[in-house]
C-alpha cells in the first residue's frame, strides 16, 4: 500500500471490491428465494386471497379506496402493488406468479439480472400488499428489504458470468456496505427485543433463561426434531443461550473489523440459523438470512477448490474509474442511498427507544423525517426487525369440529396444522402453509373476536366448512363429511404438550392435550336471504 497514491487508498480502504464471490453467490441466492416465497405463494392464494378466497384481495383495494375517498391521497401509494393496474381477478394473480418465477429462474441463471430483480420486487411488493394478515411476517419484508437493496448491488448487463464473477463497480460496492447494515441490524435487533421487552410480568422472559425450554414445544409449526430437542436438559437450554446472545449482540460489530471479522459475523450468522433451520419450521426466512450473509465472506477467505472452479482470478490494482460517469450514477443513485440512510437511521432510533420504560424516538425526531418514512413505509425500503421478542410459554390449539345434529362432533384434521396428537411433526419449510401459521396466532387470542385481524378469514373458513366449498378441502387431511356438509360447526382450545420420551414409548402420541373451552360456539349456515355471517 505504500506506493498506492491517497486518493486510491481511500477508494479502497474498506476493500469492498474484493467481494466479487460473495455478491454472485448471493445474488444467484437471492433469485431461489423469490422463485421458493413465489411458488409457495401461488399455490395457495386462490384459497386465500382469490376471487373466492377467504380473504378476496378485491375487498382490500374496495377498502382502501373507501378510505382514501375525499382525502386526495393516491390508492397507489398508500398500497402500492401492480394490482391496481390489472385488478385482482385470480387471472392477474396467476400471471403475475407465473412472470415472478419466470424472473427469479432468470436472476438464478444470470441473464438481465438487474430488470428481473426489479421486477421480482415489484411483483413480490404487489403480493404482500394484497396479502392481507397472510403476508404479513417479517420474512416478507426482509425479503422486499433485501430485494430493493439488490437492485444497487447486482451487475446490469445481459448476461452476468458465473465463472470469474465480474468486479464490483463503485456503486456495487456502496451497495455491499448496505448489506452488510442490513445483516447487521437484522441480527442485533433480534436479540435486542429479547432483552429490551423482557418484563418482571413476563412469564417468558429471556433474561430467567427459561425461553428454549418452551420454544420448541410452542413454535408455530413443530418439527419432530423439535420434540427431541424439547427433552434436552434444563441446564442445556439455559446454557444454549449464551452462544445465540453472543451471535445476536456481538457478531454484529464484528462486521467493522475487517475480512475475519466478517468472517466471524458471516460464519456465527450461519451456525444459528442453520440450527434453526433444523429444528424448525420457519419458511425460507433461515436461508434467505443464509443468503444475506454470503456477501461478508472477502474473495481470498473461500475455499481453494470453490474458487478453482468459479475460475476466480484475483484482482488487481485497478485504475480509479472516470470521474464524469461515476459523477452521473453517484447523482442518480445519491438521493436512493440517503433515503435508506434517513431511513435507517430513524428505524434504527425507534426501535431502540420504543421498549416499554423507554421514550419514543419518534417524539425527538423531525417531523418531515417521521412524514417521510410514513408515505414509505408502504413500499417496504427498509424496515425494523425484531424475531422472538417475546416466547409463548403454552401451545393453545383451536380444533374445528362439525356436527349433524349437535351433539356428536367429529373434529376436522387440517394439514401441517397439530390436530391429531399421534400425527409426528413433519418438514414443511422453505414452504409456508399460511392458513397453518395463521391458526396458531388465532389460538393465542384465546377466542373468536370480531375485532381481531384473525375473525375475518376465521369466519369464511366456517362458512366454507358448512357450505362443502370443494377448494376448502386442500386444507384438510381427510374430510369427515365427505358427502354433505355438516349442518353446525364450533371451535374448542385445546392446550397441547409434547410427551415425554416414557410417554411416547407408552402410546406412541407425540402429543398430548387438555381442554381449555370455548372458542367459537356452534354456529350453522344462515338462511339465504341473511347477510353471509355465520349465526349462532
Amino acid at each position: 500500500m505504500g506506493g498506492m497514491k491517497p486518493d486510491r487508498q481511500l477508494l479502497f480502504a474498506l476493500d469492498t471490491d474484493r467481494y466479487r464471490i460473495g455478491r454472485s453467490l448471493m445474488i444467484r441466492g437471492l433469485g431461489l428465494i423469490y422463485l421458493i416465497a413465489i411458488a409457495s405463494w401461488w399455490s395457495q392464494f386462490r384459497l386465500l386471497v382469490g376471487e373466492d378466497g377467504l380473504i378476496p384481495a378485491s375487498r382490500l383495494h374496495e377498502w382502501m379506496s373507501h378510505q382514501l375517498e375525499g382525502t386526495g391521497r393516491s390508492s397507489f401509494f398508500a398500497l402500492p402493488g401492480l394490482f391496481w393496474l390489472t385488478g385482482t381477478s385470480d387471472f392477474a394473480l396467476h400471471v403475475s406468479c407465473f412472470l415472478g418465477c419466470l424472473l427469479a429462474m432468470l436472476v438464478v441463471f444470470g441473464r438481465l439480472t438487474g430488470p428481473c430483480l426489479a421486477g421480482l420486487w415489484l411483483i413480490y411488493l404487489s403480493l404482500v400488499n394484497t396479502g392481507g394478515v397472510f403476508m404479513s411476517f417479517q420474512w416478507d419484508i426482509l425479503l422486499l428489504e433485501a430485494g430493493f437493496l439488490s437492485l444497487f448491488f447486482c451487475p446490469w448487463e445481459r448476461k452476468t458470468a458465473w465463472l470469474n464473477p465480474p468486479p464490483l463497480s463503485v456503486i456495487n460496492r456502496i451497495a455491499l456496505v448496505w448489506t452488510w447494515i442490513l445483516i447487521a441490524k437484522l441480527m442485533f435487533f433480534s436479540g435486542w427485543v429479547k432483552l429490551a421487552w423482557a418484563s418482571e410480568a413476563s412469564p417468558e422472559w429471556w433474561p430467567d433463561g427459561t425461553a428454549l425450554t418452551f420454544h420448541y414445544m410452542t413454535q408455530p409449526i413443530p418439527t419432530w426434531t423439535a420434540w427431541w430437542a424439547h427433552q434436552l436438559p434444563d441446564w442445556f437450554h439455559r446454557l444454549s443461550l449464551i452462544p445465540m446472545y453472543l451471535i445476536e449482540l456481538v457478531l454484529p460489530f464484528a462486521i467493522i473489523f475487517g475480512r475475519w471479522g466478517r468472517l466471524a459475523a458471516g460464519a456465527g450468522f450461519t451456525l444459528l440459523m442453520s440450527l434453526i433451520l433444523i429444528t424448525g419450521n420457519y419458511t425460507y426466512f433461515n436461508w434467505l438470512t443464509i443468503v444475506l450473509c454470503l456477501p461478508l465472506i472477502h474473495d481470498r477467505v473461500w475455499p481453494m477448490w470453490l474458487r478453482t472452479w468459479l475460475q476466480f482470478e484475483p484482482l488487481g490494482l485497478t485504475s480509479p474509474p472516470a470521474l464524469k460517469p461515476l459523477v452521473i450514477k453517484l447523482a442518480l443513485v445519491g438521493p436512493f442511498i440517503l433515503a435508506l440512510a434517513l431511513l435507517n437511521g430513524y428505524i434504527i432510533l425507534s426501535d431502540l427507544n420504543s421498549a416499554p420504560g423507554r421514550a419514543s424516538a419518534s417524539s425527538a425526531s423531525s417531523s418531515w423525517i417521521r412524514k417521510m418514512y410514513t408515505g414509505l413505509v408502504p413500499f417496504h425500503f427498509a424496515s425494523g426487525y425484531g424475531l422472538f421478542r417475546t416466547m409463548t410459554t403454552e401451545r393453545p390449539e383451536i380444533l374445528i369440529e362439525g356436527s349433524d345434529d349437535g351433539t356428536q362432533w367429529i373434529a376436522y384434521d387440517f394439514v401441517w396444522k397439530v390436530d391429531e396428537i399421534s400425527d409426528r411433526p413433519k418438514f414443511v419449510a422453505p414452504h409456508q402453509p399460511r392458513v397453518a401459521w395463521q391458526f396458531w396466532f388465532a389460538a393465542l387470542e384465546g377466542h373468536f373476536d370480531y375485532r381481531s385481524a384473525n375473525a375475518v378469514w376465521i369466519e369464511s373458513l366456517v362458512l366454507k366448512l358448512l357450505e362443502g366449498d370443494s377448494d376448502v378441502q386442500a386444507l384438510i387431511k381427510n374430510n369427515p363429511f365427505p358427502v354433505t356438509p355438516p349442518k353446525f360447526i364450533r371451535a374448542r382450545l385445546f392446550r397441547y404438550e409434547f410427551t415425554t420420551t416414557d410417554e411416547r414409548n407408552k402410546t406412541g402420541d407425540w402429543w398430548k392435550r387438555s381442554v381449555i373451552g370455548e372458542y367459537l360456539p356452534a354456529v350453522s349456515r344462515p338462511p339465504a336471504a341473511t347477510t353471509d355471517s355465520p349465526q349462532s
